[in-house]
């Protein structure tokens, strides 16, 4: 056979050893990718669309998970949740968190979603409420499960008031707003974040706030927890959650619209644009310079311990906690935004 016919056959068999490899390939099944969960503290608002911006780049199949986000219905119901191991990881206020520990709970901080807490006051500005004192005797409305009823008593008592002198009515979260409109209620507790949907509610102009944070409660908001199972069982996949979490979180900071059209384009019913309008308070609660010098997420221990210490200001723990055990910045993905 001549040479170039020996290289023609040669180069057909390769071609042939290659096709058939590729038709091998994709034939394998693909790797399995881990089925996790997250329970989210509430329904779906603005401050949970960098987990869809998240999904929807791909950063969570790329650390081989398979993320499945569940709809929440309070804090402390969240915490109760992975508790029992009802799902890997949870979002909660750090002081329900240390709430649930203090009482049995096996739960661990591994990171911080709201820098700053949003713990706030909204009203009718009609309302005249300028100080937390103007609360004295009147009706403020939080769902049963919401973590303002866990810090109400410390916060009333920075300002010397006694928890009970202010009459809390049971809401559903969703509620919130129509029952101060309505003028059932002189205010509601919910977070900052919260802000746009309550112009769109009240009018634009006519919405009254105290941020809790400016009116001596310096403390961490909301967290990502996880029972300590899974630190046992499975801490890289801790790792893993985080890393494509806060990459969602930086593209989100980069291009806010684009956080808030991923979760909109996956969950049905919610008002793109109002949603998009409460994204610089959030930002400014989570993205801090903090974050910047140490990556999203960081918990520093000093600001966990006066977290620690307001939340049993006037409620002592069941146990004693040191912080040390209650939080981990080990799983941190040091993601700067």
């Amino acid at each position: 056979m001549p040479l170039f016919s020996r290289l023609s056959a040669c180069a057909r068999r390769g071609a042939q050893f290659l096709a058939g490899s590729a038709l091998a390939l994709a034939a394998l099944p693909a790797l399995a990718q881990d089925k996790v969960s997250l329970q989210l503290n509430w329904f779906h608002l603005a401050d949970h669309s960098p987990i869809y911006l998240a999904l929807k780049k791909g950063y969570y199949k790329e650390e081989g998970i398979e993320l499945t986000v569940l709809r929440g219905s309070g804090s402390a119901d969240s915490a109760k949740k992975i508790d029992l191991g009802q799902s890997h990881f949870g979002i909660s206020d750090a002081p329900t968190v240390l709430t649930a520990i203090s009482k049995g709970a096996n739960l661990k901080m591994v990171a911080v979603v709201y820098d700053k807490a949003g713990n706030n006051l909204f009203f009718r500005k009609s309302a005249n409420i300028r100080s937390p004192k103007d609360l004295v005797g009147k009706k403020i409305a939080v769902p049963p499960a919401d973590s303002h009823r866990v810090l109400w008593p410390a916060f009333a008592a920075l300002h010397g008031i006694a928890p009970d002198a202010v009459t809390l009515v049971n809401v559903k979260p969703e509620g919130k707003q129509a029952i101060v409109a309505a003028g059932e209620v002189d205010g509601s507790f919910d977070l900052y974040t919260s802000y746009a949907i309550w112009e769109k509610v009240l009018g634009k102009g006519e919405v009254g706030h105290l941020l809790w944070a400016d009116f001596g409660l310096p403390i961490y908001g909301h967290t990502y927890f996880v029972n300590n199972d899974l630190v046992q069982k499975n801490p890289k996949l801790i790792e893993r959650f985080l890393r494509a979490t806060h990459k969602g979180w930086r593209d989100a900071k980069a291009d806010p619209a684009a956080s808030i059209d991923a979760m909109v384009e996956q969950v049905a019913g919610l008002d793109r644009n109002t949603l998009l309008a409460t994204m610089p308070q959030i930002l400014d609660l989570c993205v801090t310079e903090r974050s910047a010098k140490h990556g999203l997420g960081w918990i520093e221990p000093e600001l966990m311990q006066k977290t620690m210490d307001i939340t049993f200001a006037t409620n002592k723990p069941e146990k004693a906690l040191v912080v040390a055990d209650v939080f981990s910045n080990q799983y941190s993905s040091r993601i700067k935004p």
